[in-house]
């Protein structure tokens, strides 16, 4: 954590709106992602990211500077958004198509536009994961979702959820396991199509 940071928890702590509104303005893109990502597009995930960070605001003054601000944020946010999973019947197939730069991803076509066939194989694969991560377990699809859509490390997942870092290599296994067999035909199209044009 920063300094300014530091600073403007502490403003906001003593009832400075405007130093709350920048805390928020460092953190919402990810935490809007992370939403999205968790609930999916179909929800209303700007409902749920406003009760995030009215909570955020209500619990700011339980914040002991002990970890970092942004695993604080991620764990209320994880909390609030599982919690609306839970409590919503099963959602509509979401719109957001996962793009990742992991090399789990790598047999998507990395130069999409330059071949029309490339293009639709990678919407195709994109949509698969999509739909991959929809029949995931919660818990390895939130955990899915913060490492290879968030970024964050396994020790930082396993202090947002209160789990061991070997639960969370648990998960990650499970979740990669299930998307490789769903996208195990579209590896054999890359494979075959590459044999062909060499």
């Amino acid at each position: 954590m920063n300094e300014e940071e530091h600073q403007l928890i502490i403003n906001a702590r003593n009832g400075d709106d405007n130093a709350f509104s920048q805390l928020v303005a460092m953190h919402d893109s990810r935490i809007m992602s992370l939403v999205w990502s968790v609930l999916g597009r179909g929800f209303d995930a700007d409902e749920v990211y406003q009760e995030i960070f009215l909570k955020v605001h209500r619990s700011l003054g339980s914040f002991r500077f002990e970890s970092q601000f942004s695993t604080w944020l991620h764990r209320i946010a994880v909390n609030v958004a599982i919690s609306h999973k839970r409590s919503l019947s099963r959602r509509q197939k979401r719109e957001q198509l996962m793009d990742n730069s992991d090399d789990f991803f790598a047999s998507a076509p990395a130069n999409p536009e330059d071949n029309p066939e490339n293009l639709q194989l990678r919407r195709e694969v994109l949509e698969q994961i999509d739909r991959a991560l929809d029949e995931l377990p919660l818990r390895q699809r939130t955990v899915f979702v913060m490492k290879h859509d968030q970024g964050m490390k396994l020790k930082e997942i396993a202090s947002v959820l209160k789990i061991s870092e070997g639960a969370v290599k648990a998960y990650l296994f499970r979740a990669l396991a299930k998307l490789r067999v769903i996208l195990e035909p579209y590896y054999r199209t890359e494979s075959q199509t590459t044999d062909i044009i060499s």
